[in-house]
């Protein structure tokens, strides 16, 4: 007993089975998460080593070299990328996105341990850490008020920092512009100097006076007492009362020789919310989790319970939320999906003229969405803009099943058996073989995704499954419920009114014209296989005319602008620069907030700084994310002393700079590739396509270099270390004790002792430190040691273990055309060990092309396969895949006319169309293999046959053409990578529709017809 025969005579169990879908379907939509694109986990590793003081060429030499060298051996890694700054060395190795994540951070710790012997005596023991590249915040506050930076970020610390971590999902909250508590000693050069005081004297000072020391227990015959030798101070006036040193029987004490404050950490990290100081509060979520959930927690929380209690003249601000874009995205799709779904049932409708029949095919669609949904759950995905693309795509390809299932039907019950069970069972046995075969080579399609590597492997993933399972599950529903409700609902009227006569007419026009065209076909042969030659020979035309890119631009309302002074900046400078960009944003209506930080990354550099831009809703602005970017970017060139760079967020790694256009310049010698780097930029600033240019390159910092006179410091008495703890306790500061409150607020806090600001503000002012030799005696600085200036690299970065830097563009041309010209400009000046190397979305786009023709090359040998099996022939298979090429040529023509790009959602759509049009080849072949069995001839099998399929082919193409046509017009939120995919698909629907039907049979009479005559 077949499956449709079988739900035929068993109405009850067909509905059951079905409810059970729709079921899991509601249950699993409760509970999955919304995200804007599918969980991508990039594999990568780092290795954070610091070696106080070490200026960055003492890094890399020291550090940096011998682990990327001992690491560099580990398999499969991709990159490994590093920075040497001032006393910190950071290493980022990155994985292909095959490799566990948990193997690599094992493996590098174990490369890194073998080395550990040959770093420096005195570095801190590297840190190996597992870097979540999507653990980027998701959710960014402001707190402001009319308080100091120490009390805002104190409050952001103890309290709203804590309040948010308790909520469900939250799995880290990060502070943006924090700058610490710390008990800031500020040393007085001109006092130090008239009471004899040294920097070894504080330093002694610290270390014996302000000291915790376990004291034990005193223990009695039935009591103990803990002892507690507690001889810190616990307030400034009692820290000032520290001895330094006696002279002639009189304490000079801490307060004689520095002020005290209760302050911040030295002033290298700024943030500002729409003009003001402010701390930033991010939220990261966990992975994989309900990004719209969290963030309405997120919002009742501050709503409920942090707002209200916040002390009066403070208040928290939105700086932006993820969530309302997610949101803006999926609403957007699940309106589309309605549409869709109105749309294919007027399909129905118009074809079947008959209300019930169209009522039996939609219901076809929310059991077989509902299926879809439940297995987003169990495969642990989201409702995405891919996931949700999926089902949108799914509206019109479940239904194609059912149209040919009913339609069928409604043909036997209409002209061979009235009865409705046996037309049911009959019609649903004459094409069964026909829907197998179509679902079956649509997910045939998908198969090659399992292969399939980077970015596009895990976007298409989630896509592919859902489209799997969904065509899967409509299979199911077509041969167990549309054959049940046709059973029993379904009814051929007799009587008709004048709409259906109309239709009928419009119809019947359709078969005439359909029959002529066939019978034209079927005597001119040969022109037609010519016609369709040249038209598939077109499509090289628009393969080389149409922009590749990566992804599409997409408007999601917010971007990030870019800043950089001239090395050697300070704070004040760059924060001035600062403001010129927030003044030039400040004339755009659409722009809302704008969130400023300056010191941001390890290495802590005050002449780069960034501003988070959130722009206002889309229906309440006229120009488009793009747009103003585009403007903005003119402004930012006029600002003199600074290159200001804007651009959109990066969907290739978190946190990441967002320009399409990223490449690294690598070379052996970091000189040389300083040189060649500055004439490349020079050189691609002349092309117009490239746009301004932007390098990460840091070679030109202004630095005093210690040179001591050895012979002199031995002979004044003093240790070439004592001169460098000088120097370093009075320029560049050092933490030398803890200090906490009593009472205190469970904290303890940094005693950091540096000479006042603004003590040396140029070289000659070092000649105001005074050293104390073993005689007791003052020794001046600038007797024994000199200072020469010179320019060194701030920042010395390595990408593949050579020196390198690193590009930022955003082209106004298509990113392939814009790395063709790239590639062009650095082969003419290159020597001989220099390479250029795309990262980023550049990088991505680079492997995606190679990808996709792997999987599209692979998805038609599989097709080939499974079409193969369905028709035991090794001949009729290419007669089906004739529809392919037609197909392709309609997609990338449809993107061209409408100015779309080849990116990773178009080529979805693209590969996606492989499948699809093989279903209306299969229902001509199907039944007109049929008509032969019955012992017709080939053309006159094929006369009779495509004509009856003729209705089917239009509607199941219609169907999923106006499924998509809502996302096709590029309305609502996400429109710009929906929209790419739709015109794909539609474009090449359309087109191999219309040539199938006629090239179809013209190629199957040629070739079966003299199969035919040589046996």
């Amino acid at each position: 007993m077949t499956l449709p025969e079988l739900s035929v005579k068993r109405h009850v169990l067909a509905w059951m089975l079905n409810a059970v879908l729709v079921l899991f379907g509601v249950i699993s939509f409760s509970r999955i998460g919304m995200d804007r694109l599918p969980y991508i986990e990039f594999p990568v590793v780092s290795v954070t080593t610091a070696l106080k003081g070490a200026n960055p060429d003492i890094v890399d030499a020291s550090v940096t070299n011998l682990l990327e060298s001992s690491v560099n051996s580990v398999p499969g890694i991709e990159h490994i990328q590093s920075t040497s700054s001032p006393g910190v060395s950071v290493i980022n190795i990155t994985f292909g996105l095959e490799k566990d994540v948990d193997i690599a951070f094992n493996e590098v710790q174990s490369k890194v341990n073998q080395v550990l012997r040959r770093l420096p005596k005195d570095v801190d023991p590297p840190i190996v850490a597992k870097v979540e590249t999507n653990a980027s915040p998701m959710f960014w506050m402001a707190l402001q008020g009319d308080r100091t930076q120490q009390q805002l970020n104190q409050y952001a610390l103890n309290v709203v920092k804590k309040k948010l971590e308790t909520i469900d999902g939250v799995g880290e909250v990060r502070l943006g512009g924090r700058r610490d508590r710390t008990i800031r000693v500020n040393l007085i050069p001109e006092r130090m100097t008239a009471l004899a005081i040294s920097a070894q004297d504080i330093a002694s000072a610290f270390a014996t006076e302000h000291v915790q020391l376990a004291g034990g227990f005193v223990v009695g015959q039935a009591t103990e007492h803990l002892v507690k030798l507690d001889l810190e101070f616990h307030s400034l006036d009692a820290l000032a009362g520290l001895v330094v040193t006696q002279r002639n029987g009189v304490a000079v004490r801490l307060g004689d020789v520095a002020e005290l404050e209760d302050g911040l950490t030295d002033n290298r990290q700024l943030a500002r919310f729409n003009g003001e100081m402010t701390v930033g509060l991010g939220v990261v979520k966990v992975a994989n989790a309900n990004t719209v959930a969290i963030a309405e927690r997120i919002r009742a929380k501050l709503a409920n319970e942090i707002e209200p209690q916040l002390p009066p003249g403070m208040k928290i601000s939105i700086v932006s939320n993820d969530a309302v874009f997610i949101l803006e995205i999926v609403n957007s799709l699940k309106q589309h999906l309605v549409e869709g779904t109105l749309l294919a049932a007027l399909v129905v409708w118009f074809f079947l003229r008959s209300l019930r029949s169209t009522l039996i095919i939609a219901l076809a669609i929310p059991v077989s969405l509902m299926g879809a949904i439940a297995v987003i759950y169990f495969f642990g995905y989201t409702l995405n803009s891919l996931t949700m693309l999926a089902l949108l795509l799914l509206i019109g390809v479940v239904v194609d099943d059912a149209i040919v299932v009913l339609e069928n039907i409604f043909r036997h019950r209409e002209d061979l058996d009235p009865d409705p069970q046996s037309a049911a069972i009959n019609g649903s046995r004459e094409v069964v073989f026909a829907v197998i075969a179509a679902t079956l080579s649509l997910v045939s399609i998908f198969a090659p995704v399992i292969f399939l590597q980077g970015v596009i492997g895990q976007f298409f993933r989630s896509f592919a499954v859902v489209v799997t399972f969904g065509v899967l599950v409509s299979l199911f529903v077509s041969l167990t419920l549309t054959p049940m409700l046709c059973s029993r609902y379904l009814t051929v009227e007799k009587q008709h009114g004048r709409l259906y006569h109309l239709l009928d007419g419009i119809l019947g026009g359709l078969d005439r014209l359909y029959v002529r065209l066939l019978e034209a076909a079927l005597t001119h042969r040969w022109w037609v296989v010519a016609l369709t030659a040249l038209i598939v020979a077109s499509s090289s035309f628009f393969f080389i005319h149409i922009g590749k890119t990566f992804t599409p631009d997409e408007d999601e309302g917010r971007f990030r602008v870019s800043l950089r002074t001239p090395l050697g900046s300070s704070i004040d400078y760059t924060d001035g620069k600062l403001r010129e960009v927030e003044a030039v944003l400040n004339n755009y209506p659409e722009v809302r907030t704008e969130f400023a930080l300056i010191g941001l990354g390890s290495a802590g550099q005050v002449n780069q700084g960034t501003v988070v831009v959130r722009m206002a809703p889309r229906e309440e602005r006229q120009r488009s994310q793009q747009q103003v970017i585009a403007e903005v970017r003119k402004e930012l060139a006029g600002i003199p002393g600074a290159r200001a760079f804007a651009a959109p967020f990066s969907i290739v790694g978190g946190g990441q700079r967002g320009e399409p256009l990223q490449f690294v310049l690598a070379g052996e010698n970091i000189d040389e590739v300083g040189r060649l780097t500055r004439e490349l930029q020079q050189k691609l600033a002349l092309l117009p396509g490239i746009g301004r240019v932007d390098t990460d390159l840091q070679l030109d910092l202004p630095q005093l270099v210690f040179r001591p006179d050895r012979l002199r410091i031995a002979n004044a008495n003093l240790s070439t270390a004592d001169v460098a703890l000088a120097v370093n306790m009075l320029t560049g500061g050092i933490d030398i004790a803890k200090f906490n409150d009593e009472p205190g607020d469970g904290q303890r806090y940094d005693i950091r002792v540096k000479a006042k600001e603004g003590a040396f503000t140029q070289p000659a002012d070092l000649s105001k430190i005074f050293l104390r030799n073993r005689d007791g005696k003052l020794v001046r600085l600038d007797s024994v040691a000199r200072f020469e200036e010179k320019l060194g690299p701030a920042v010395i970065g390595r990408f593949d273990l050579q020196y390198s830097a690193t590009f930022y563009a955003t082209p106004a041309i298509p990113l392939g055309d814009a790395v063709t010209q790239m590639r062009a400009a650095a082969a003419e000046i290159l020597p001989a060990g220099y390479q250029v190397k795309l990262i980023g979305q550049a990088e991505e786009f680079g492997k995606t092309q190679k990808y996709m023709s792997f999987a599209f090359g692979l998805a038609l040998v599989l097709l080939y396969m499974v079409l193969a099996s369905q028709f035991n022939s090794f001949l009729q298979p290419a007669i089906v895949m004739l529809a392919q090429p037609l197909a392709v040529v309609g997609g990338i023509a449809a993107l061209w006319l409408f100015g779309h790009t080849l990116n990773i959602y178009s080529m979805i759509g693209l590969t996606l169309l492989i499948g699809l049009v093989a279903k209306n080849s299969i229902l001509l072949v199907d039944l007109t293999n049929q008509r032969r069995e019955q012992g017709m001839a080939v053309d006159a099998a094929l006369r009779n046959a495509c004509p009856i399929r003729m209705r089917p082919v239009l509607m199941t193409s219609a169907t999923v053409i106006l499924a998509l046509f809502p996302a096709a017009l590029g309305l609502g939120a996400g429109a710009e990578t929906n929209q790419p995919l739709s015109i794909a698909v539609i474009g090449g629907m359309i087109s191999s529709t219309l040539l199938t039907l006629v090239v179809v049979p013209a190629v199957y009479s040629l070739i079966e017809g003299r199969r035919r005559k040589v046996e």
